[in-house]
């Protein structure tokens, strides 16, 4: 398992066990009912007092009560959006200029898979040496520093609604086709999905009214989530046999998204809509950073890459000389006797 590799697994580790950990870090006592402060309440009261700023302040008096409350969610989730979009767009244009990097390191990459057709190890350990050297590597992995952000903004976001839920604010709360925006409530579990299924079956309980407006949004996260996965990959170069990172990328983004979907089912619908709309403004901003590709890539100053393909191509070079040097020196063939025409005596 090459490096890359290990540190996307590691990071994957990390989203899980923070999951697992968040689960007792505050919330609801379940006593009492009262709403426990955790560790992320420095960030979850401002997100708390932002949504009911825009819920009494804004929305209550120019629209009234109806689905104020979700409209406050969504309004709370473009605002954050906005805050991040310089650093998404940053991040985002390093990894299209890591792409770029690599198209111009390619040749290179051909030449070490020819070298080193036999030995699959050394061709990942050369190529990864070569991408490393050329800043590629740290490129892509700056690619996923906009999704550890998100993460402990989700995270308070959850305990900002909860927050609410204890206080009674978003109680029957509904948004449109959503008959409460606190729901499913907290430490339930999927067992308000999964309780019916032994007596009703499973589609005569996925159909049931108080089921299936709460699978609208997971369903909807899944569709977004994929389609940033696949614009996040559409102007790829490289396959997988070139960049030893592109596949365990792609993988580990098909394994978030059925982990933010299994977490969507779980959590109160609030929750899911704010993600929801983040997950769209991110996708709107990634299509317009495929836009802006050809014109980055003009301008990108591609020396270093060069200078480091030229120095891997010197190098091998160098080894090349220095085994032909080294090789064992035979004594040269004495060469073959010539054959010499006598004149025969006429006998007389």
């Amino acid at each position: 398992m090459t490096r890359s590799q290990k540190r996307i697994l590691i990071l994957l580790l990390v989203l899980v066990l923070a999951a697992l950990f968040l689960s007792g870090c505050g919330g609801v006592d379940p006593n009492t009912g009262e709403y426990k402060p955790g560790i992320f309440e420095p960030l979850a009261a401002p997100l708390r007092a932002t949504i009911v700023f825009f819920h009494d302040e804004v929305l209550v008096p120019l629209f009234g009560e109806a689905n104020a409350w979700g409209w406050s969610i969504i309004l709370v989730a473009l605002l954050i959006r906005l805050l991040l979009l310089p650093l998404g767009l940053k991040q985002m244009k390093s990894m299209k200029e890591a792409q770029a990097k690599m198209k111009a390191l390619q040749p290179e990459l051909d030449r070490l898979k020819k070298k080193y057709a036999n030995d699959k190890q050394k061709l990942q350990q050369e190529q990864m040496r070569l991408q490393q050297e050329a800043g590629i590597m740290k490129a892509q992995m700056a690619g996923c520093l906009p999704t550890l952000l998100q993460m402990p903004i989700l995270f308070a976001f959850y305990y900002a609604l909860i927050g609410l839920a204890a206080q009674g604010r978003i109680d029957n709360a509904a948004w449109y086709f959503i008959p409460d925006i606190s729901k499913p409530h907290y430490r339930e579990g999927l067992t308000w999905l999964t309780s019916g299924f032994a007596q009703h079956g499973i589609l005569q309980t996925l159909i049931q009214p108080d089921i299936w407006p709460y699978l609208i949004l997971p369903a909807l996260l899944a569709v977004t989530q994929f389609a940033m996965t696949k614009y996040s990959q559409q102007a790829q170069s490289q396959q997988d046999d070139s960049n030893p990172a592109a596949g365990m990328m792609g993988s580990m983004a098909w394994i978030m998204t059925l982990m933010f979907v299994w977490f969507a089912l779980q959590v109160p619908a609030g929750l899911s809509l704010y993600w929801v709309v983040s997950n769209a403004f991110a996708l709107a901003q990634q299509i317009y950073v495929n836009r802006q590709k050809e014109k980055w890539e003009e301008s990108l100053d591609l020396s270093a890459v060069n200078a480091v393909a030229a120095k891997s191509r010197e190098g091998s070079e160098e080894i090349t000389d220095a085994e032909f040097k080294d090789a064992p020196k035979t004594a040269a063939p004495a060469p073959a006797p010539q054959k010499t025409k006598r004149k025969r005596r006429r006998k007389r």
